[in-house]
């Protein structure tokens, strides 16, 4: 991988960008697509877009979202005596409450980061006759050492959004870890496409708009803002995607994605037809393996958010292969990451001059 690319993705990893909370990402964000875009445009709740050609026809919006999931300061404990000046939380987006105690996290507040850890109870200390259970969220706390309510209100406040601390590592030349390659894969993706598109000696027919969503943990809001602003021909959404090769995932429920054998593009519900098929006869061109997923039952990218408006807007997903998502190890193999931005430039510099995808009838 560039030696820039890399270390603008490392800083993506290590930039804390919590559902709601985006700003500090964003930047690091809006300064490297500005080396690349014709124009760099933020809106009234941070989501940023990157245009390359905005003259150019068809518009096609490239889709990742910046935000991570956290949690947020909800009480801070006064009684009983047991939780005095502990922390309790909510959580921002989806949190496992099976993965949370003994963690170390960052709460961010108005004076700076107050450190602290999530509350684990010693084995000795636990009732071995009682079957173990996973703690609900409202009964894990963090302590931040504060010697009463009064010390800890000084500190904290609620609303404060709190960030896991696990820095972004390599295990070796292609495989790397991270507390949120969700999804800052995506937004690295689609402006490294940007980028390989402007300084491709043809200029694309279309316009590129890279767009670095908010807010998608919580619901896919920043992606809903976005498209009705940029008000794309064509999306294609740039997430990460269960791998799904360790031992425990049953491929009949959950399909067959493999770390290392290239990204995904998804089948049925807003994937167009069409659209995919084009995306799927270029990988095959370049040689860029493809592995092929259905549309997911138990969640959905910001491509869900987009399909639909406009009268319906040709959409498609790509996925990067990612094992442990969301959790704090998040694993994927770099090859994977450049292959789909290698196919979203291609896509994109492929495209004749006012095209569309339709399904004929």
């Amino acid at each position: 991988m560039r030696k820039q690319s890399l270390e603008f993705l490392k800083s993506l990893l290590t930039t804390p960008t919590p559902s709601g909370r985006e700003p500090a990402g964003q930047r690091i964000w809006c300064d490297y697509a500005r080396k690349y875009a014709d124009e760099v445009h933020t809106d009234s709740y941070g989501n940023a877009v990157a245009v390359l050609n905005p003259t150019g026809d068809p518009k096609v919006m490239l889709d990742g979202h910046v935000d991570e999931i956290g949690l947020m300061v909800k009480h801070i404990g006064k009684i009983p005596r047991l939780n005095d000046g502990f922390i309790f939380f909510q959580r921002i987006g989806g949190v496992d409450p099976a993965l949370v105690p003994g963690k170390r996290v960052n709460i961010h507040t108005a004076k700076g980061i107050v450190h602290g850890v999530i509350g684990a109870t010693a084995i000795h200390l636990t009732d071995r006759d009682k079957e173990p259970k996973v703690p609900k969220m409202h009964e894990v706390f963090i302590d931040i050492g504060a010697a009463d309510h009064k010390e800890a209100e000084k500190r904290v406040s609620i609303g404060d959004p709190i960030t896991f601390v696990d820095d972004f590592e390599m295990l070796n030349r292609n495989i790397g870890v991270a507390r949120a390659f969700d999804n800052r894969a995506g937004v690295w993706a689609i402006i490294e496409a940007l980028r390989i598109a402007s300084q491709s000696k043809t200029k694309p027919a279309c316009a590129i708009y890279a767009s670095s969503c908010v807010q998608e943990e919580t619901g896919l809001h920043g992606a809903k803002m976005q498209v009705l602003s940029i008000k794309p021909d064509i999306a294609i959404a740039v997430d990460v995607t269960h791998a799904t090769d360790t031992p425990g995932i049953d491929y009949k429920l959950h399909g067959e994605v493999k770390m290392g054998k290239g990204p995904t593009i998804s089948l049925g519900r807003e994937n167009h037809p069409v659209l995919t098929d084009r995306i799927r006869k270029i990988a095959r061109r370049k040689k860029i393996p493809l592995q092929l997923e259905t549309f997911s039952l138990t969640g959905g990218t910001d491509g869900y958010a987009i399909w639909t408006h406009g009268g319906g807007i040709p959409t498609a997903v790509l996925g990067v292969p990612d094992r442990y998502v969301h959790s704090t190890v998040e694993m994927l193999d770099l090859r994977d990451l450049r292959r789909a931005v290698d196919l979203l430039a291609g896509f994109a510099l492929d495209l004749k001059r006012s095209e569309r995808f339709k399904v004929k009838v």
